[in-house]
C-alpha cells in the first residue's frame, strides 16, 4: 500500500471516529434522559408508599392486626402487566415506523397517563391505570435497542447501552432528592405533586425528542455535513445485519421463537430483574426496616443510584475494550449482588452501614442486565427477528418485576424478608450459569461456521469489500472498527444470522 493511500486510510478512520463522536453527543444525552425519565416514574410509586398513597387508595390490608402489602405488590407488578403485552408488538412497530418520532409520541402520550394517577381513587382504578401506562411505557427500550442497532456497530454498541441505561442510577439519585422536597411541600397528599412532575417533565421531553432525535442514519437531518453523511451511509452498508427498518417478515418471527437463545435471553432477564422489587418497588420500605424514618429512606435511595452508574460504566468499558469477554463478564457482575443480599439477609437490622452496604450492592444488578442487552443486539441480525429478540428480553424484563412485585411479604419483615434474597441469589446463579451456557452455544457455532469456510464455502467466513477477502469474524471482533465497504450490500439486506454463515457470534 503506497503512503498516499495510508494517509487517506489514516484520514477516512480519523474523520469516521468524528462522526460517531457526533452520534454519541447527539443520541446519548437524549437517550439517557428517556431511560431515566421511565425510570423515575416507576420509581415514584415506591416512594409514594411512605407519602401516603397508601391509605389514601387502600393498598394495604390489615387482616387479625397484621398489614398485608398485597395490593400494592399487585399494583406495582400491574404496570408490567401492561409492558408484557405491548412490547413484543412495539418491537415489531419499529421495524415499520420512523423510530425517533414514534417513540417521541409514545413518550407523550406516557406523560399524560402519569400525571392521570392523581384521579386515581381507589385501588381498582389505580390497577388499571398502572396497566395503561405499561402499555405506552413499553415502546421506549425496544425503540432504543433499534436505535443502537442502527447507529452503532456491533463492537461499539456494549458502552452506549450501558450509558443509557446507567439512567437507572442517575436517576435514582436526583428522583430522590426532588421527591424529598416534593414530600415536604406537596400539602396533604405530597404524592400527587410527585406524579404531576414527573408526568410534565415527561410531557416536554417527549416533545423535545420529536424536534431533535433523527430517525436513522441514512436520513440525519441537519445536524451532519454532506461528508459526515457519506460517512454514516459507509457505515450501514458495513453493518447490515443492523439494519432495524424492514418489512415484518413471518419467517424471522418463527425462527426468533424457535431459537433456543431467544428463551435463555428471556429466562435470564427475568432473573435478573427479579432484584428490581428489593430495590426499586420496595426499596425505601426495606431502608425503613433498617430503622430510618421517611425522610431518611427517601434520602438514603442516592447512593443506591451511584452504585449503579458505576458498576454499569465499569463492566461496559470492559465489554467494549476486551473481545470476547461478555459471557465472562456478566457472571462476575452477578457476584455483588449475591454479595450484597447475603449482607442484608444476614446482617443485624439496625441504623447502621452494614445493611445499607448490602442494599447498595444488590443496587448492582442493572450491569449484567446491559451486558445481556447487548449480548442479544450484537448476536442477532434480521429486522424482524431482532425485534421479537429484544422482545423476548424485554418479557423476561417484566416477568421478573411482575414476580418481584410479591417477593417482599410484609410478615417477614421480623426475618428481614428472608424470601426476598434467597430468590435474588437463586436468580443471579441461574443467570451466571445461562450466560456460559451462551458462550458455549456462541463458540459451538462459530466453529461450525469456520470448518464449512475450510471446506470450501467462501460465504460462510468471508464479506467482499475493497477487492479483497477478509474474515468476518476477524472484522465482526470487537474493538475492530475498520471493517470495509461491502461491494454487494443487496445480499445481506434483512437477513438472519442463522442465514448469514459470514456472521459470527460475539462471546
Amino acid at each position: 500500500m503506497s503512503s498516499v493511500d495510508s494517509s487517506e486510510v489514516a484520514r477516512l478512520r480519523e474523520a469516521e471516529k468524528r462522526v460517531v463522536r457526533k452520534i454519541d453527543r447527539l443520541l446519548l444525552p437524549i437517550m439517557l434522559i428517556t431511560y431515566g425519565l421511565q425510570y423515575y416514574d416507576k420509581s415514584v410509586l415506591g416512594t409514594a408508599a411512605v407519602y401516603g398513597i397508601l391509605k389514601d387508595l387502600d393498598l394495604t390490608r390489615t387482616i387479625n392486626g397484621v398489614t398485608y402489602t398485597t395490593r400494592y405488590s399487585t399494583a406495582t407488578a400491574a404496570f408490567y402487566y401492561g409492558y408484557i403485552v405491548a412490547v413484543l408488538p412495539m418491537g415489531l412497530l419499529f421495524a415499520r415506523l420512523p423510530l425517533a418520532k414514534t417513540a417521541a409520541v409514545c413518550v407523550v402520550i406516557w406523560g399524560l397517563v402519569c400525571i392521570l394517577t392523581v384521579v386515581c381513587h381507589n385501588y381498582p382504578g389505580f390497577v388499571a391505570q398502572r396497566v395503561i401506562l405499561g402499555f405506552v411505557e413499553s415502546a421506549v427500550s425496544p425503540a432504543f435497542v433499534a436505535v443502537c442497532a442502527l447507529w452503532w456497530k456491533p463492537q461499539e454498541q456494549a458502552k452506549r447501552i450501558g450509558f443509557f441505561y446507567s439512567a437507572t442510577g442517575v436517576f435514582s439519585m436526583f428522583s430522590a432528592l426532588i421527591n424529598i422536597g416534593l414530600g415536604k411541600t406537596g400539602g396533604t397528599h405530597p404524592w400527587k405533586s410527585m406524579y404531576y412532575f414527573c408526568g410534565s417533565l415527561t410531557i416536554a421531553w417527549g416533545f423535545v425528542i420529536y424536534f431533535f432525535m433523527p430517525d436513522s442514519p441514512l436520513n440525519p437531518g441537519r445536524y451532519f455535513t454532506e461528508e459526515e453523511k457519506q460517512i454514516l451511509i459507509k457505515r450501514f452498508e458495513e453493518n447490515p445485519w443492523g439494519n432495524t427498518q424492514q418489512t415484518i417478515k413471518p419467517r424471522q418471527i418463527l425462527e426468533a421463537a424457535l431459537d433456543i437463545k431467544s428463551w435463555l435471553y428471556l429466562l435470564m432477564g427475568a432473573a435478573i430483574y427479579i432484584c428490581n422489587g428489593s430495590v426499586t418497588a420496595f426499596g425505601a420500605r426495606i431502608i425503613a426496616g433498617f430503622g430510618y424514618s421517611s425522610l431518611q429512606s427517601t434520602a438514603l435511595l442516592v447512593p443506591g443510584g451511584f452504585v449503579t452508574v458505576v458498576t454499569i460504566a465499569f463492566f461496559s468499558y470492559f465489554a467494549d475494550k476486551y473481545k470476547n469477554i461478555r459471557t465472562l463478564l456478566l457472571p462476575v457482575s452477578c457476584i455483588p449482588v449475591v454479595v450484597g443480599a447475603l449482607v442484608v439477609w444476614l446482617a443485624p437490622w439496625h441504623p447502621t452501614v452494614g445493611p445499607l452496604i448490602g442494599y447498595y450492592l444488590v443496587a448492582s444488578f442493572g450491569a449484567p442486565y446491559v451486558l445481556l442487552l447487548s449480548l442479544a443486539s450484537a448476536n442477532t441480525a434480521g429486522a424482524t427477528k431482532k425485534g421479537v429478540t429484544s422482545g423476548f428480553i424485554f418479557v423476561g424484563y417484566n416477568v421478573g418485576n411482575i414476580v418481584a412485585s410479591y417477593l417482599v411479604f410484609a410478615q417477614e419483615k421480623p426475618i428481614k424478608y428472608r424470601s426476598t434474597w434467597i430468590a435474588v441469589i437463586v436468580c443471579m446463579v441461574f443467570a451466571s450459569a445461562g450466560s456460559i451456557a451462551l458462550r458455549f452455544m456462541y463458540i459451538a457455532e462459530n466453529k461450525r461456521r469456520d470448518e464449512l469456510a475450510r471446506g470450501g464455502n467462501k460465504n460462510a467466513n468471508a464479506i467482499e469489500g475493497n477487492g479483497s477477502v477478509e474474515s468476518a469474524e476477524k472484522l465482526a471482533g470487537e474493538g475492530h472498527t475498520d471493517i470495509p465497504i461491502i461491494e454487494n450490500p443487496d445480499r445481506y439486506q434483512d437477513k438472519t444470522d442463522k442465514e448469514l454463515l459470514e456472521f459470527r457470534y460475539t462471546l
